[in-house]
């Protein structure tokens, strides 16, 4: 079983936040600070966190500023943003890149 739960929700929390600033594609600094993150945190090895990485931050890059209007719009509408094609194309391609990685488990607390 993949254990990729926690990589969906760690790149959807970073969708409203972001800034045009952070939108440069394969930003370094943004692949990085999420490598170090996922290593630090044992959710996977440094190779897997790159990829997964680089994956993720070219992917938020490639949101449109009318995708993130679009979506606000529907949270703000008090929509189920879940039903929303924008959101779940956008959630398709953030979940497939952790396709092929091996995640572990969380540890318990």
């Amino acid at each position: 079983m993949k254990q990729v739960a926690m990589l969906p929700l760690l790149a959807l929390l970073a969708i409203p936040a972001m800034t045009q600033s952070a939108q440069a594609a394969g930003d370094p600094r943004q692949v990085n600070a999420c490598v170090t993150q996922m290593t630090d945190k044992n959710i996977t090895d440094r190779s897997s966190a790159q990829k997964v990485c680089s994956c993720v931050v070219n992917e938020q890059a490639n949101i449109t500023q009318a995708q993130k209007t679009e979506i606000d719009n529907w949270v703000k509408g008090g929509k189920d943003v879940r039903q929303n094609k924008t959101y779940q194309t956008i959630v398709s391609k953030l979940k497939a890149c952790g396709n092929g990685i091996k995640f572990n488990r969380p540890a318990a607390r």
